[in-house]
């Protein structure tokens, strides 16, 4: 049975949850980074796929809560807006989690062990770079959430922009590799899907970001 204490609390028990639910992708994203180039086996998708149960349930958990504590106690304007942007944030962390099914989902289809052996060494040292890069972008948004400075850091926005051209250059890659091996292009023509979900990824990352700000300053005390 849920149990009101106070306002201030129950919020700090949502951005716990919050953080925990941004903790969990984030360990999806080092579980996925490297699926798709070095040899997995099947259990091992399927416990990636499975590990997205855990974050539609944060997400389900985190709405419930909000709802819950906004028909107990009508917040105030400033705490009705720090609510809502955490219920926008938990769909911003389910959306990542839901790209991520899409990168493990891509192994199962492709039916390759390891499609590193299919590509060049430029395209996969380059998409590393690119999930590294999206991974740093929300490690910088979880530091911010866990030490409740609750700030944008301005450095996420400019790593986007590193991943929007590793993007760009990796698609001419992928079209290059396909030239000089057509034999493979079946097996290398859903990698433009696959960086475009990492792109997707950081853009998510962005959008969570970009919410910190102001978010600070509501007196949670």
């Amino acid at each position: 049975m849920y149990e009101m204490t106070n306002f201030s609390r129950e919020l700090k028990n949502i951005e716990a949850d919050l953080v925990k639910m941004g903790e969990a992708v984030a360990g999806q994203l080092e579980q996925v980074k490297d699926i798709l180039l070095e040899e997995h086996t099947g259990p091992d998708v399927q416990r990636l796929l499975e590990k997205d149960n855990d974050i539609d349930a944060f997400d389900r958990h985190i709405h419930t809560s909000i709802l819950h504590l906004i028909s107990l106690q009508p917040p105030l304007p400033e705490e009705l807006q720090a609510l809502t942007t955490m219920m926008r944030m938990a769909r911003e962390f389910e959306r990542i989690g839901d790209q991520v099914v899409n990168i493990a989902e891509l192994k199962t289809e492709t039916g390759v062990e390891a499609l590193k052996h299919h590509v060049s060494a430029t395209f996969a040292d380059g998409y590393m770079r690119m999930q590294q890069v999206s991974m740093d972008m929300l490690a910088r948004t979880l530091e911010g959430m866990q030490s409740q400075t609750y700030s944008a850091d301005e450095r996420v926005e400019q790593m986007d922009e590193n991943v929007d051209e590793l993007f760009s250059d990796l698609q001419q890659q992928v079209i290059r590799d396909m030239k000089a091996n057509p034999q493979q292009l079946e097996k290398v023509a859903p990698l433009f899907l696959a960086i475009r979900y990492v792109e997707r990824i950081a853009d998510h990352v962005v959008n969570i970001n970009r919410r910190l700000d102001g978010y600070d300053e509501l007196d949670r005390s």
